[in-house]
C-alpha cells in the first residue's frame, strides 16, 4: 500500500488500481500497435502504388493515410470474398455501423477501425465520405454495366476522388481548387483501374467498358471472350484512356492554385500518367502482358514530381 501527504494528512493509494490503469494503458497501446501494423500488411501486400506514396506524408499523419486506404481495401475485397451478394450488402452494413460508431468514439474491435479512430485524434475525416464509398462498392457488388462513360467518371468520383478528399481533409487542406483537382485525379484513377483491370474481368467474362463504347466500335462481347483483342477494341481503349488523361491535364491547371503540402494527396497521378504512357507505347493494346508488370521506375518518379511540386 502506497501514501502520499494532503494538507498534513496520510492517504492511502490503492497500488491495485495503479496496476490496473498501467496494464489497461499498455493493452491499448499493443492494440493500436497491432492495428498499425495490419493496415501497414494490408496497404503494401494489395495497394504498392500508395504504399510508396505513403512516404511522402508527414510522419505524424502516415498512419491516417494508411487506415483510409486499408479501409477502401478492405471494401474493394468483399466483392471477391463473399459467395453471393446478400452477404455483401451484410458486410457493407457493417461498416456503416462501424463508421458511426467509430465517429461517435466507439469503434468496433476491428484494426482499421480503431486506427481511423486513433486518426480522428489526429484530423478531422467527415464520415460522409467513407458512407460514399461504401455505398459505391455496394452498388458494385453485382458488377451492374457501365452505360455511358458518365458511369466511369462516376464511380471514380465516389470511390478514388472520395479517398482523395478525405487525404487533403488530413493534410488540413480546404479549398474549390484542391477539391476540384482532386475530383478529376480520382476520375482518372477509377477509369485507369477498369483499364488495368480489362483483362482480368475478360476472364470472368465481363466487359468492363461502357456499353457506349463497344456499340461505337461494334465491339462483340462474346468475340473478345474467344479471341481477347478484336476489331474496333483498341479504338475503344484509346478512347476511355484519353478521357481519363484529359482529367490528369485538367487537374493540373488547379496546380498554382493549390498549397504544397496538398501534393502526397495527388501524388497517385503519378502512376497513373505511367499507365497511360505505357499504354501509348503498346498502341492500346490493353491484353499487352507487359503492362501487368510493375514499373520500377515509380519510386524516383514520385521522388521527383514531390521535389518539383507536380504530379
Amino acid at each position: 500500500m502506497a501514501f502520499r501527504i494532503f494538507t498534513n494528512k496520510f492517504v492511502r493509494i490503492d497500488s491495485h488500481i495503479r496496476i490496473r490503469n498501467f496494464s489497461s494503458a499498455r493493452e491499448d497501446t499493443d492494440k493500436l500497435n497491432a492495428a498499425t501494423k495490419y493496415c501497414s500488411d494490408l496497404v503494401k501486400k494489395h495497394d504498392r502504388e500508395n504504399f510508396i506514396i505513403s512516404v511522402f506524408y508527414p510522419k505524424h499523419l502516415n498512419n491516417v493515410f494508411l487506415a483510409i486506404r486499408a479501409f477502401d481495401i478492405e471494401l474493394a475485397m468483399i466483392r471477391y470474398s463473399v459467395s453471393n451478394s446478400q452477404i455483401g450488402r451484410m458486410r457493407m452494413q457493417f461498416w456503416r455501423d462501424a463508421i458511426d460508431n467509430t465517429f461517435q468514439g466507439r469503434p468496433p474491435q476491428q484494426p482499421i477501425a480503431r486506427m481511423l479512430h486513433s486518426s480522428l485524434e489526429t484530423c478531422q475525416l467527415s464520415p460522409l465520405f467513407f458512407k460514399r464509398i461504401i455505398d459505391e462498392r455496394e452498388a458494385s457488388l453485382n458488377d451492374p454495366p457501365y452505360i455511358t462513360t458518365k458511369d466511369l467518371e462516376s464511380y471514380g468520383e465516389n470511390t478514388a476522388s472520395c479517398l482523395l478528399y478525405l487525404h487533403l481533409e488530413s493534410l488540413g487542406i480546404k479549398g474549390m481548387q484542391a477539391d476540384h483537382a482532386a475530383s478529376h485525379v480520382g476520375k482518372a484513377i477509377g477509369i485507369i483501374k477498369i483499364l488495368r483491370g480489362f483483362s482480368y474481368s475478360v476472364g470472368k467474362r465481363r466487359i468492363s467498358l461502357p456499353s457506349e463504347i463497344t456499340a461505337k466500335y461494334n465491339i462483340s462481347q462474346e468475340e473478345i471472350f474467344r479471341s481477347g483483342p478484336v476489331k474496333g477494341l483498341e479504338d475503344a481503349i484509346f478512347e476511355v484512356a484519353t478521357l481519363a488523361n484529359d482529367h490528369l491535364l485538367t487537374a493540373r491547371t488547379f496546380l498554382p492554385n493549390i498549397p504544397n503540402k496538398a501534393l502526397p494527396a495527388l501524388l497517385l497521378a503519378v502512376p497513373c500518367d505511367s499507365f497511360l504512357k505505357r499504354l501509348e507505347k503498346y498502341n492500346f493494346n490493353i491484353f499487352e502482358p507487359k503492362l501487368t508488370i510493375s514499373d520500377w521506375k515509380l519510386p524516383f518518379n514520385l521522388w521527383y514530381n514531390f521535389k518539383k511540386g507536380t504530379f
